[in-house]
């Protein structure tokens, strides 16, 4: 189960308040009921009205996905959308897990800490385990933060085997600038999916798809019939606890296969222990700059 953090919120203006009274709603349920609604599936005409009116709010491109506006059935749909071929390249062994903005590529500290924000870090053994004294040796990471129109997939940034896979649960705040700046520990204390990855010449790498306000759902090819934020784990009873969640393969994953797909704007952490880092060579990357998904983030 996260740790509690005691850290005190961080009050910088009228976004980080308004962020702030978000702890006082229930926020996995409105999260649930919102995912409800853009679920909803209207006739035709009406779906179509929708679905242009969703893309035209959030200037969502829709020249590079796998289908006409008109054949999406929902909302979601329209979100969780794929890509038409040939619309990103793989350019390198370590790549950008998905679109958006890449807000900071670095070495971890000595604590095994990273930074959310200025004056604001957080554990990464809490992350990627669920458990501030946990051992995972990291040594590099990437935060990529995902706004409502960017391509929501999520992608393997390396090549080699999942060896496991974990749901976190946890609360659904929003994870957008005001909120970082605001909520200490933001990352560790939202659910999250995270996979452990293998290198094929050693070395290991955690892929932490953290969990949002609003729908909050996250889902994974690699257990097709689990869902995050669904109904059955807003109401269950007895504490929080982290789920193992079964592999019936060691499935290898190439550099660039989809791995999970987000319902809503959300945030990837992609871990490195010392082995990836030496052979993958990352680049350090300190003020945030737009990336797309397969773009290549090596030296």
């Amino acid at each position: 189960m996260t740790s509690e953090l005691l850290v005190k919120p961080q009050i910088k203006g009228l976004k980080e308040a308004l962020v702030l009274g978000l702890g006082f709603v229930p926020q996995n349920l409105i999260s649930f009921l919102v995912g409800a609604l853009v679920r909803i599936e209207w006739p035709a005409l009406i779906q179509r009205w929708v679905n242009r009116a969703f893309v035209g709010i959030f200037q969502i491109n829709m020249a590079e996905a796998e289908k006409p506006l008109a054949a999406y059935q929902s909302i979601e749909d329209v979100f969780t959308r794929g890509l038409a071929p040939n619309q990103r390249k793989i350019s390198g062994s370590y790549v950008s897990s998905a679109d958006g903005v890449l807000e900071m590529s670095r070495p971890v500290t000595l604590r095994q800490d990273a930074v959310q924000a200025k004056g604001i870090s957080y554990s990464l053994p809490d992350l990627v385990l669920g458990d501030k004294n946990g051992v995972i040796n990291a040594s590099w990471y990437t935060t990529i933060y995902l706004a409502p129109h960017n391509y929501h997939r999520v992608h393997a940034p390396i090549s080699g085997q999942v060896t496991g896979l974990r749901y976190i649960p946890g609360r659904l705040w929003p994870v957008n600038r005001p909120a970082v700046r605001a909520i200490p520990g933001l990352f560790v204390q939202n659910e999250r999916l995270v996979f452990d990855v293998t290198l094929p010449a050693g070395g290991k790498a955690w892929v932490v798809m953290v969990g949002a306000f609003n729908v909050g759902r996250m889902s994974t090819r690699l257990f097709p019939d689990f869902v995050t934020n669904a109904a059955g784990s807003l109401f269950a009873a007895g504490p929080y606890r982290v789920k193992e969640l079964p592999l019936t393969l060691s499935p290898a994953v190439a550099v660039g296969e989809e791995l999970g797909i987000f319902m809503l704007g959300s945030t990837t952490v992609v871990i490195l222990d010392q082995e990836a880092r030496a052979a993958l060579n990352p680049k350090e990357i300190l003020s945030p700059e737009k990336v797309s998904m397969g773009q290549s983030l090596s030296r």
